[in-house]
């Protein structure tokens, strides 16, 4: 069975941020309702045409979806929008600041003819405070919650590729959804919730706050390495691969000294006698290993670290990700069957010998609003009027 048989998420969502948090919905078992601009759809929708004329976007973030075409300008649209919800147990929306309280559909709007339902927000910078009116986007973000001053190397910052500001809005919406509805099972009360992508890229921070704090600290761009822990991360080999390795203890650094590299002479030096010590004068240790890992082979030292017992790891390009081993024992790349093809795809990587995750295609634009309209008791006739008024 799904976790989330019989609950109904309604969602107003555009972008990412929102589409992933209710596709993650949907494969724990929700039934899942787009609403979606008519003739436009989600902007996800076009911003490339790689998956059968579909944009990978599209086909990343909803799956497991209904897509209902709706005018909310139009009264009667507002109408139907709150007879769905009358119907949901989740409303989630990412719109742009103050435009749901303006189409009547905020949550005061939904909360007086249903009072028990969870309705969540998602937006940049939440719905008051300075900022509360600008838009956000994740590459917006990256540099608002300072990822960019800190990614890249020293010569030029970088944007992480990942849409990472939408992924950890996306988690947090997921969470925060669950636990309103363990706490209305338990209270039977509905509730508005508010997950922001800036307080959520604030909380993956991690120690680089208390490195500011108690030490004054601003994070440099170092690349490739680490900028709490040395040496660490790829090191290029002999025949221009690389080894990926993390010195996380000082019994890992004395295995590396000793066994790996087989300088011992190293633990003798003050400079590096414990981490502090060494990402004190990483200028002048990292270029060193440096050159003892460039002398021989990525086998070569693949071999010794696992014989050390250090963590370490390839650096692999996309396509050898996807053909991965692990990926394959895990089972993590399945396939959706559409009418225009298979459409593989990365699963939930959540494995449980219990829970079951839902895996139905991502839906064309308003494909499932007849039938939605229909389940709420209106005929075909009422259904072609409204499609002449243009409100679907």
């Amino acid at each position: 069975m799904f976790a989330l048989d019989d609950i109904t998420v309604l969602s107003l969502e555009n972008g990412i941020s929102a589409p992933l948090c209710t596709r993650m919905l949907g494969d724990f078992g929700a039934e899942v309702i787009k609403v979606e601009r008519p003739d436009v759809g989600d902007v996800n929708r076009h911003w490339d045409s790689v998956v059968y004329g579909d944009s990978s976007a599209h086909a990343w973030v909803d799956r497991n979806k209904l897509s209902v075409e709706l005018n909310l300008k139009n009264e009667s649209g507002t109408a139907i929008f709150h007879e769905l919800a009358g119907e949901a147990d989740i409303v989630v929306q990412n719109s742009s600041p103050g435009v749901v309280e303006r189409l009547g559909v905020g949550y005061e709007d939904i909360r007086q003819t249903t009072e028990d339902i969870i309705y969540l927000n998602i937006s940049g910078y939440g719905r008051d405070g300075p900022y509360s009116d600008r838009k956000a986007y994740d590459m917006v973000m990256q540099g608002e919650t300072g990822l960019i001053p800190m990614n890249g190397s020293p010569d030029a910052p970088a944007k992480i590729p990942l849409s990472v500001c939408d992924i950890n809005a996306a988690t947090y919406g997921t969470i925060s959804a669950l636990l309103a509805l363990f706490h209305r099972e338990r209270t039977g009360e509905g509730q508005e919730l508010d997950v922001t992508m800036f307080g959520g890229m604030l909380s993956w921070l991690g120690y680089f706050p208390h490195k500011y704090w108690h030490n004054d600290e601003l994070p440099e761009r170092i690349g490739m390495r680490h900028h709490l822990l040395t040496p660490y991360g790829p090191h290029e080999t002999a025949d221009d691969q690389y080894v990926n390795y993390a010195i996380l203890s000082e019994a890992h650094w004395e295995l590396l000294c000793e066994v790996v590299l087989e300088r011992p002479d190293l633990l003798e030096d003050d400079r590096f006698a414990d981490n502090e010590r060494r990402v004190e004068n990483r200028d002048v240790l990292e270029p060193m290993i440096e050159s003892f890992i460039a002398e021989e082979s990525r086998d070569y030292w693949a071999e010794r670290l696992t014989e050390a017992g250090i963590p370490w790891g390839d650096v692999n390009q996309l396509d050898e990700v996807l053909d991965h081993p692990q990926t394959e024992h895990l089972e993590l790349v399945k396939e959706l069957e559409t009418e225009d093809g298979p459409v593989p795809y990365i699963d939930n990587p959540i494995a449980s010998d219990s829970l079951e995750f839902a895996a139905e295609p991502m839906p064309d634009l308003g494909e499932d609003t007849d039938d939605v309209l229909g389940a709420l008791g209106y005929s075909e006739k009422e259904i072609e009027l409204l499609r002449t008024e243009d409100v679907i």
